[in-house]
This record gives structure tokens, C-alpha cells and sequence, in this order.
């Protein structure tokens, strides 16, 4: 591994995303433009994940590789996989209107890199969803990227 970030992700109406610094040019749809997702969504310098829950904070661990890694260990309700081409590299979590966090990830140079994404705690998201947003961590990300 070259790098990881720890960082929370707060999922409002089921979804949040991920963007590059570079984000997108003038004209360009952003993250949240990319769709309704039922699982994920990947474009240029953004993504767009479905919670299995409605608004809750979700824990996310990004991993930098320089070669395509083992899964992470555990049991994952879901996996996925897919490509995203990114401009700067750097890259940090994102919200419908909560904004987009301080903490970033280099995972490397502009370029196409493969992404896996790996989820738990869907169930417990869809049950916090029906609840007041608490803050509470209940469903957990985990997603490595590595040169294509």
C-alpha cells in the first residue's frame, strides 16, 4: 500500500460521492450528475456510491496501490468494481449538501486507475436511515485504487 486516508462520508438521500481536486471543467457534469446508481457510478474525476441506507455517516478507509491488491479482509455485503479516470490524483469524499471534506488522498499522477469498492453494514444503514441523523457510523467503505 502508498497510501490511506480514514475519513467519514455523510450519505444523504442514499448516496454520496467521491471527487478528484481537479474536479470537473466548466460545462461538465459533476458527481452528482452522473445518475442514481444502484450500487456505483464512475466518470471523469468522480463517483457516486449507494448507501444501503437514507442519511446516516458512513466510515471510508481510501487505499493508493501501485498493483492491484488483495480484497480486504472481513465479510462485505457488496463488492464492485469499475475504472475512474482522474486529472490531479487527489482525491476527497462528497456530499449532496453537505459539502466535501478537508482530508484528501493522493492515490497517484493524473490517469485511468481500477477501483474496488467494498461495503458492510448495509442492513444497519437502511435502519439508521428511518431514524434522526446521529452522527453514529453504521456502515463501512472500504476502496482501493491502483493504475490501470
Amino acid at each position: 500500500m502508498l497510501a490511506a486516508l480514514d475519513d467519514h462520508a455523510d450519505v444523504e438521500w442514499n448516496v454520496f460521492g467521491l471527487i478528484d481536486d481537479d474536479r470537473v471543467e466548466p460545462g461538465e457534469p459533476g458527481w452528482g450528475a452522473l445518475g442514481t446508481p444502484k450500487t456505483m457510478l464512475t466518470g471523469k474525476n468522480g463517483a457516486i456510491f449507494r448507501s444501503g441506507g437514507a442519511m446516516h455517516r458512513a466510515g471510508v478507509r481510501l487505499e493508493s496501490w501501485d498493483e492491484p491488491p488483495e480484497s480486504p479482509e472481513g465479510p462485505w455485503d457488496a463488492v464492485w468494481a469499475d475504472e475512474i479516470t482522474l486529472t490531479s490524483g487527489v482525491l476527497r469524499l462528497a456530499a449532496v449538501t453537505a459539502g466535501v471534506s478537508e482530508e484528501t488522498l493522493r492515490v497517484g499522477p493524473p490517469g485511468v486507475y481500477a477501483v474496488r469498492v467494498c461495503c458492510r453494514g448495509r442492513a444497519a444503514a437502511l435502519e439508521a436511515g428511518f431514524m434522526p441523523y446521529t452522527g453514529e457510523v453504521v456502515e463501512h467503505w472500504v476502496m482501493q485504487f491502483w493504475p490501470r
